[in-house]
């Protein structure tokens, strides 16, 4: 797919991620791309759209920017994916139907969205007995040739992508602002290059961090995801609502069962009592205990309709 004519929608004012859900609809239905829908007059895009006038009007003026844009964005390898493009990831569409996004912006290893996935949730004020869960179990599934996936913040974030790294794995990041933003965070620059990385960004590259947009990314690792891993979840917060999520949408989620849960993980019994799966400790070497992970791993659930919720209690 040409990307420079999507980068024209994306940029254009007044055209949010409404309005690019419509045109993903319109250009299936129509079997066209928004190459062909971007030469639409003003008129027909604003029924398209669903926009106003002067929205419709701007994709058109928009192409001399996404054109600099693009050159840019190439320059640091950073590639485009269209939700009706080939390479778009299939679990991420049949996990989020349609609420997946419509266009992902990419920059590493995109054969990573075919790996066997696990998603990592939990408290940027982590304690250490979470933070220690957290690499053990980013560690062992990296060794299982699992991509551990998560949200590049502080806390248990970046202590799994840097332990599947250190492990040789490979991970995702998929970051809550543009790509243009992404920055390689001192917490993993030394490991970076032992195992494979992708960063993931669903909004317009140049967009700064927003809160709400925290929340957005927190669905979109559930999508990529075939299980998500609670780690730590307050009672409030971007953990809890990412909990609360994949308690929704009948996504296996598996909770880390603490025998004396501390103040950042105070939620965790709320969403085992909801059905989320206990990890607890080996009894040999008290590491957590992954079996159950495993199997939604290799076998997964969004594959098979209807036994998502076989998991939940």
């Amino acid at each position: 797919m040409n990307a420079l004519p999507l980068l024209q929608f994306i940029l254009a004012k007044g055209v949010g991620e409404a309005a690019l859900r419509h045109l993903a609809r319109y250009c299936a239905g129509e079997g066209i791309s928004p190459a062909d829908a971007v030469r639409l007059d003003p008129p027909r895009l604003r029924e398209v759209l669903g926009v106003s006038e002067p929205a419709a009007a701007n994709v058109g003026k928009s192409g001399d920017a996404a054109a600099r844009l693009w050159d840019n964005l190439q320059l640091h390898g950073v590639r485009l994916l269209w939700i009706e493009d080939d390479a778009y990831p299939a679990r991420l569409k049949a996990i989020l139907g349609d609420e997946a996004p419509p266009f992902l912006f990419l920059r590493g290893e995109a054969e990573l969205f075919d790996l066997p996935a696990l998603g990592f949730c939990g408290s940027r004020q982590a304690s250490d007995k979470g933070l220690a869960v957290t690499r053990d179990a980013a560690a062992a599934l990296a060794r299982q040739n699992i991509c551990v996936v998560s949200g590049y913040a502080h806390g248990v974030d970046l202590a799994a992508h840097r332990a599947t790294l250190e492990a040789g794995g490979a991970t995702i990041m998929v970051v809550a602002e543009g790509i243009r933003h992404f920055r390689v965070k001192k917490e993993i620059a030394d490991v970076l290059g032992r195992g494979k990385h992708l960063v993931v960004s669903q909004f317009p590259p140049s967009l700064p961090w927003i809160a709400r947009n925290a929340m957005k990314r927190n669905r979109t690792i559930i999508g990529l995801s075939d299980g998500m891993i609670l780690v730590e979840s307050a009672n409030e917060g971007g953990t809890f609502a990412a909990g609360d999520e994949a308690i929704r949408r009948h996504h296996p989620l598996f909770v880390v069962d603490f025998a004396s849960p501390g103040p950042s993980a105070e939620a965790n019994p709320h969403f085992i009592e909801r059905g989320g799966i206990p990890i607890r400790g080996r009894a040999l070497d008290r590491k957590p205990n992954l079996e159950q992970v495993l199997e939604v791993a290799h076998r997964p659930r969004w594959r098979m309709t209807g036994s998502v919720t076989a998991l939940f209690r």
